[in-house]
């Protein structure tokens, strides 16, 4: 069972799910979470970061846009993004 707990919200209950999609909501990537993501975690990259580019992985080196939530939005992260886009 994956279904997630959050006691702040009006339905605490629910799947986590994690998506990459353009602007017309074409979805280029899904995952559902599980829990932490271990076994992508490194020193220098933590489980946000590769749950992020996990997802980004298909799209790289497409110039595309990429916006996030504050969940998300840490400066490790976004100069990896930006890296893997002009390379």
């Amino acid at each position: 069972m994956f279904e997630q707990y959050i006691p702040k919200k009006h339905k605490r209950f629910g799947i986590k799910l994690y998506k990459l999609c353009d602007s017309k909501v074409y979805t280029y990537n899904t995952t559902v979470y599980l829990g932490k993501d271990r076994k992508n975690v490194t020193p220098s990259m933590t489980a946000t970061h590769a749950t992020v580019t996990g997802l980004t992985a298909r799209t790289e080196h497409l110039e595309h846009k990429l916006h996030m939530d504050k969940f998300f939005s840490f400066p490790v992260l976004f100069d990896d993004v930006h890296t893997k886009t002009i390379n």
